[in-house]
């Protein structure tokens, strides 16, 4: 072996500790969060999630710039696209009804280093998604008022011309994640009745959408006088799939929420197919009658459905379709917000995240920072070579935040140490020479979480 490299053998340790797996818990029902949330319940948040400004937005973008009147197939195959990832979800949901989604999943089927990547990839989805939505709902409000917000801020605070950042700073859009964040910290049940009144809104209008849509109707705009029904051909409606396939992400917000469902095993699988099928069938059904009513290489990529309406005369109707879109990006936002606090606290439950948000607040029950500690007694990990994690000899080895307070950076504090300590031992054991069969005594080495797990 050249001197300075490290053996097969210690690479083969190092590799296992990185995919060490979390084990699936047989008493999975108990849980420090409250088991507040009906199938109703998930299936509301889930179509909160799903069908947002989307629906208003990305329906008229898709059918001028990309498919034409076939965005009605982009939509269907990117719902079966997602369809595929939904059953994923809901298998890895019934069989481990805890919170942490896809973070989780991949710290159950693939390995720690794995988890520790999706989930801080998770994490970005969700804070940029958020920032996203509320700026949206920003400037959608301060257009309502031709802009007075924006010429306001420009005139107290000035303009900015820094790269990368807005002309100016959207207090605005801050003040709608601090109220959303608010009332998502009141618990479950309060976040869980706000997105049933927003969601069943916008249902309504989505409703009303499609029945005017379908009174107002013109077959003609499908017809070859107008390009036909796909003028962009196979690859416009691949393409407009793609973007589609955007609309469907939310679904995941069920899954996050699965520790606080009721009968979770039930309850998920049949949420995410309902909330699934509701929104592939909103999607589809209001690009129909979207295309049906203007000829679609006339349409407003920006407000395409309030267009449409006022286009054919019923400005009353652009009204409305302003308030139901109002109330999707509100929906959208709370999805955002309620599924973040809860992909935080499964993994500084599991140690790959700050330990002060491993708590749950005692009375309204939310993950964040605070209150009592997680205890959770499926936190934790099996023993490297394999052993039983209920014998006797082997006892479960969890978490530390699950038997004293450490301070909160203690998680942080162990992962540039550790990965440092772990290449100069691979070193100094390649400088080694050990004879073949040799064996060592009870070592103990840290992992990514600062774990101590005996080899």
């Amino acid at each position: 072996m050249a001197r300075g490299l490290p053996s097969a053998a210690s690479l083969a340790r190092f590799c296992q500790k990185l995919n060490r797996l979390k084990p699936l818990e047989e008493s999975s029902m108990e849980t420090s969060l409250r088991r507040c949330l009906s199938t109703l319940d998930l299936t509301l948040l889930g179509v909160g999630g799903m069908v947002g400004s989307g629906l208003y937005v990305l329906t008229g973008t898709v059918a001028k710039d990309m498919a034409g009147p076939a965005v009605l197939l982009s939509f269907g195959l990117a719902a079966v696209a997602s369809l595929l990832a939904a059953l994923c979800y809901a298998e890895f949901g019934a069989r481990v009804p805890r919170t942490g989604s896809a973070y989780l999943f991949t710290y159950v089927s693939m390995g720690e280093v794995w988890a520790f990547l999706i989930g801080w990839n998770v994490l970005l989805e969700y804070l940029i998604g958020g920032a996203a939505v509320a700026r949206a709902w920003s400037g959608y409000l301060d257009a309502i008022f031709s802009h007075r917000i924006r010429n306001l801020t420009e005139s107290q605070v000035g303009v900015w011309h820094v790269p990368f950042l807005a002309q100016y700073p959207d207090f605005l859009a801050a003040g709608i994640l601090l109220v959303a964040s608010a009332f998502v910290s009141c618990g479950a049940r309060v976040s869980s009745w706000l997105n049933h009144t927003f969601s069943a809104i916008s249902l309504i209008v989505i409703l009303f959408i499609i029945i005017l849509g379908f009174i107002l109707a013109h077959p003609q705009n499908w017809s070859a006088k107008e390009g036909g029904f796909a003028p962009f051909g196979f690859s416009g409606i691949m393409a407009g799939t793609a973007t589609c396939f955007y609309a469907f992400v939310g679904f995941d917000v069920i899954a996050a929420s699965s520790e606080e469902a009721q009968n979770p095993r039930r309850a998920v699988p049949i949420a995410i197919a309902i909330s699934l099928g509701l929104a592939a069938g909103a999607y589809i059904l209001v690009s129909t009658v979207l295309t049906l009513m203007v000829p679609w290489h006339s349409l407003d990529p920006d407000s395409a459905l309030a267009d449409a309406f006022y286009r054919r005369g019923y400005n009353w109707a652009g009204f409305i379709v302003a308030a139901g879109s109002i109330c999707a990006m509100n929906t959208v936002l709370l999805s955002n917000l309620f599924s973040l606090p809860r992909i935080v606290y499964a993994m500084a439950a599991d140690g790959l995240f700050f330990q002060v948000f491993a708590h749950v607040h005692p009375r309204t029950q939310p993950p964040g920072p605070g209150g009592s500690s997680a205890t959770a007694p499926a936190r934790h990990f099996p023993d490297p070579l394999g052993a039983p994690d209920s014998s006797p000899e082997h006892p479960p080895q969890y978490l530390p935040h699950a038997e004293t307070e450490l301070p909160d950076v203690d998680a942080l504090c162990h992962l540039a140490p550790d990965w440092t300590c772990c290449v100069f031992r691979l070193w100094h054991q390649a400088q080694q020479t050990e004879p073949a069969g040799a064996t060592t005594g009870a070592d103990y080495h840290h992992t990514l979480c600062g774990i101590p797990q005996r080899q």
